[in-house]
């Protein structure tokens, strides 16, 4: 090994410490999040989430629109000059753009949809966000394509801390579902602000004579793609909207909420970790395929774990969080969480798609994948809110499964062993640790005791599993490893 070798930090050390930092403002985003479903639960009724709701799951599909995909294009380039990105910053700022100008003329749509006159002015409201968001693109993306993790980790917290701030303000004023719209404006307002700041980089004005058809053609595929997934993410939400009403949409919105908690602060920020990473060494197949399983079960290890003891104490979790006008929530919330450990799971296929630059085989796998997904959401809609969670956990097994398999063969990964190496921590680990945990819940303690007496028994057969297992004390070790380099010890020597 080279002198300049040990003086710079190996692509495992950049991406650990990167992951570090992004986790650590994870758990601080996490706090405020939880904090805000928490006390807007507690100020606002089931009827205004199910309001905002309502709009942001309809016209929500602009907020991809106003991106095409251009961010991960401009991230997962292996070169991107000035004018380039200075080009992607104005096609992004159309995009927003025209998003918003899309969103207020859809207004009388969303209206007739649900018949109910009180959505005009929160979608008009709503429609700016994307001109906000729109202009952010670039700025983010330049952030992360230059690992530049702490200062998108302030952006992510300080972003988030004004909004809810905003929100609890307006709440606290009786301003009913304007404080949703009121905390989704400034936090877009916000993140652009901080971001363009950070950045240190100002674009100039279009330069005709520069192309960036290449990134077009990527980010197409990848809007289509996302769009799609969208589509299957938030028809629950729209059927449930004209079917229910906002009452119940509430229930479910929060249930939802929940569950998109811990995998939005564990699953997005680790793709903005893995994708620059990836993208480096996708020529090299031994040190993609070998970091790819490295990420994989560290993933695993956090969310579907997290999802499995969360959904086993369900019932004690809602009570203490939300309080007993929101008792609905829980057997919702139980079914949705079966769902998000298939979600966390099925994060490595997207990876390996992106990473690879093979977003027009993820499109043609997701359209086929998600119609079916969509009519088994939309099956369980005649049972209400805990019918369409059931749909929706077992649209997102088969997905798992179809979607890992394909991306092997799409980019000459061994997509059956990405599936045994998510499998089996799962069986071993998170399946009967959240299993232990509901069955605290029998036990005649008030709610908070339930909830710790759950954890700690978790905690427990995690001990046990390491002490019998060498598999999973091997597993242990990656994780207590990745997170002294993610605090910034170095195993170059073990290179």
């Amino acid at each position: 090994m080279t002198g300049a070798d040990e003086r710079t930090p190996s692509l495992g050390d950049r991406a650990a410490r990167g992951s570090g930092i992004v986790l650590a403002s994870q758990g601080l985003k996490a706090l405020l999040q939880f904090a805000s479903l928490i006390v807007l639960a507690r100020l606002l009724t089931p009827e205004d989430f199910g309001l905002a709701a309502m709009v942001i799951s309809f016209v929500g599909i602009a907020d991809l629109l106003r991106d095409f995909g251009l961010s991960s294009a401009a991230v997962q380039s292996k070169t991107l000059s000035g004018d380039e990105r200075t080009n992607l910053f104005w096609v992004n700022v159309g995009f927003g753009l025209l998003c918003t100008a899309l969103v207020t003329a859809s207004t009388p749509l969303v209206v007739a949809v649900y018949d109910r006159d009180e959505l005009a002015p929160v979608t008009l409201a709503l429609a700016w966000v994307f001109l906000l968001s729109g202009t952010n693109t670039q700025f983010r993306a330049n952030l992360l394509r230059s690992m530049r993790y702490g200062s998108l980790a302030v952006s992510d917290v300080l972003s988030q801390a004004l909004a809810l701030v905003v929100a609890v303000a307006l709440a606290l004023a009786g301003a009913g579902v304007w404080a949703i719209v009121g905390q989704q404006i400034m936090s877009a307002l916000a993140a652009l602000v901080i971001n363009a700041v950070a950045g240190r980089w100002l674009p100039g004005l279009p330069k005709r004579r520069v192309s960036v058809r290449r990134f077009l053609r990527f980010g197409g595929n990848l809007f289509a793609t996302q769009a799609l997934t969208y589509f299957t993410k938030n028809v629950d939400n729209i059927a449930l909207g004209i079917s229910v009403g906002p009452t119940q949409l509430g229930y479910y919105s929060r249930a939802y909420q929940l569950l998109m908690a811990p995998l939005n602060q564990i699953n997005a920020p680790m793709t903005g970790v893995a994708l620059p990473v990836l993208s480096r060494i996708q020529d090299d197949d031994r040190r993609f395929e070998h970091y790819l399983n490295r990420a994989q079960l560290i993933a695993v290890y956090l969310t579907a774990t997290v999802f499995t003891v969360s959904g086993g104490l369900a019932d004690p979790l809602v009570l203490v969080l939300f309080g007993e006008r929101w008792e609905p929530v829980a057997p919702i919330f139980a079914i949705l969480a079966i769902g998000g450990i298939f979600r966390s799971i099925q994060q490595i296929a997207f990876w390996t798609y992106l990473a690879r630059g093979r977003t027009g085989a993820q499109l043609r796998m997701i359209l086929v994948t998600r119609p079916i997904m969509i009519v088994m959401i939309l099956a369980g809609l005649p049972w209400g809110p805990i019918g369409v969670a059931v749909g929706h956990s077992a649209a997102y097994a088969m997905f798992w499964v179809v979607s890992t398999w394909h991306a092997g063969r799409s980019t000459g990964v061994d997509g059956w062993a990405l599936m045994r190496n998510a499998v089996r921590p799962v069986l071993v680990v998170s399946l009967p640790a959240g299993v232990l945990a509901y069955l605290t819940t029998l036990l005649q303690v008030a709610a908070p005791a339930q909830l710790a007496l759950g954890v700690l028994a978790s905690l427990v057969w995690l001990g046990l599993m390491v002490a019998v297992s060498a598999t999973v004390r091997g597993d242990v070790r990656l994780l207590l490893s990745f997170v002294r380099r993610a605090a910034g010890g170095s195993l170059r020597g073990r290179r």
